[in-house]
């Protein structure tokens, strides 16, 4: 099964050049179909995790929408709801990440946008952190500094090309073990989480009216 996701994969990368191009991502591993690469920015890290997912362009939309669903296949999400539907492609929310005692869990707030380029069908869900959306929670840290971006293009076959960016910095000290946890653990857990959430008939049949297939 993986060996024809990474064939798949090797077909649909050369439409992604530009994005590989980017000399300064470090490779670190490949496992069960995922490719992961990093880079070091001041003291956060970048993180980039390439695969395909056997699943319509809307399913996976529709996934990125449900955000009352993040904590069944998020990595430590313990808790995740909306706070304002802009539109179809546009929301903020709140979700709350399960840190390992004696750590203070941590918390975030984002604005979600996605957009559709109507040539090439790719689709482009970004979320950037608003830490003051609302007031900070006691007890919990409020992340500051986040941005995510999901790069979703339909390939044949039914399935999807996925790019997933990770920039974030959870803040206060954290040990080795826990930043390692982040790089190698977390990012990798969510896209397995997905694979297998994805599996669902709502999913697999998904049709939405402000998406093209």
């Amino acid at each position: 099964m993986y060996q024809k996701l990474l064939i798949l994969a090797l077909l649909l990368l050369p439409a992604f050049s530009s994005i590989q191009a980017q000399d300064d991502w470090i490779f670190k591993n490949e496992k069960e179909g995922v490719k992961v690469y990093y880079r070091k920015t001041s003291d956060v890290y970048e993180l980039k995790l390439i695969t395909s997912l056997k699943v319509p362009l809307s399913g996976l939309v529709l996934l990125l929408s449900e955000v009352d669903n993040y904590p069944k296949w998020g990595y430590k999400v313990m808790e995740s709801k909306e706070l304002n539907k802009v539109s179809d492609m546009e929301t903020y929310y709140y979700s709350k990440l399960d840190f390992p005692w004696p750590l203070d869990d941590r918390d975030i707030i984002v604005r979600s946008k996605m957009e559709q380029d109507p040539a090439t069908r790719r689709v482009t869900a970004t979320s950037i952190a608003q830490p003051d959306y609302l007031p900070a929670n006691k007890g919990v840290v409020r992340m500051r500094t986040a941005k995510t971006t999901w790069t979703l293009i339909p390939g044949p076959g039914g399935w999807t090309y996925v790019e997933y960016y990770i920039y974030s910095d959870p803040g206060g000290s954290l040990p080795d073990w826990l930043v390692n946890m982040a790089l190698e653990v977390g990012p990798r857990e969510t896209i397995k989480n997905i694979r297998n959430f994805i599996l669902q008939e709502k999913y697999q049949s998904a049709k939405l009216a402000h998406v093209r297939n």
